[in-house]
């Protein structure tokens, strides 16, 4: 309890530093963003923006973030994982918002089939990560692909259990159950899989964001 408490209060602190920030209407700058490791096959020319997109995502800057991944795409247009970003803009789990249609365009610009596209992300890993957005996206009604998908984010951890970004989309992807309902045992999970993931990098924004939601 007292280490879930501690966490919860540095959660506290960087979540206001955060809703002060939206509220004023200003964007986040890169070097108040946190760092990660997320290694891909793209180009050393868009492999930056990438990294920018991914931490605008954690930090809920959806229109920023999806900037990023359009610029890392026109540097490189092969790289499957900057419209596998790009898609992930488009829900937004907390809210309850998804922009399914804005998705859809967004990977077909990568390539018209999912067989097409996933033979053009080049690495097992982006493989899997490919396949879940493309399951987030997929054919049924909402509650179910928020479903699947969450699924597919826990194999992806299962398969990479050392992926820090492979646990943290997990945990947001908990929160996106709800369907503007709490379920309890869905937030439960989110803020056991975020102290995680907020103990290994306490500098990924996204962990306090999720700890602060689950409590919330």
């Amino acid at each position: 309890m007292i280490g879930a408490l501690r966490f919860f209060a540095h959660a506290v602190s960087g979540i206001i530093a955060f809703s002060f920030c939206f509220a004023s209407g200003c964007s986040a700058q890169p070097s108040r963003l946190g760092t990660i490791d997320f290694p891909t096959s793209g180009s050393a020319s868009a492999q930056p923006h990438f990294i920018r997109g991914v931490l605008f995502l954690h930090s809920f800057e959806y229109d920023s973030a999806a900037h990023e991944f359009r610029e890392a795409q026109r540097r490189d247009p092969a790289f499957a994982m900057a419209y596998w970003g790009e898609a992930m803009t488009y829900t937004h789990p907390v809210w309850d918002e998804q922009d399914t249609a804005a998705a859809r365009k967004a990977l077909a610009r990568l390539a018209p089939t999912r067989e097409a596209r996933k033979a053009k992300a080049l690495t097992p890993r982006e493989r899997a990560y490919l396949d879940a957005v493309e399951t987030l996206y997929g054919e049924g009604s909402k509650p179910r692909r928020d479903t699947l998908y969450s699924a597919a984010m826990e194999r992806v951890t299962k398969a990479y259990p050392t992926d820090m970004e492979a646990h943290a989309f997990h945990a947001l992807s908990l929160l996106g159950l709800n369907q503007g309902v709490r379920v309890v045992p869905a937030y439960v999970r989110d803020e056991e899989i975020a102290e995680e993931v907020f103990r290994r990098n306490g500098v990924l924004p996204g962990a306090e964001l999720f700890i602060i939601k689950a409590y919330d």
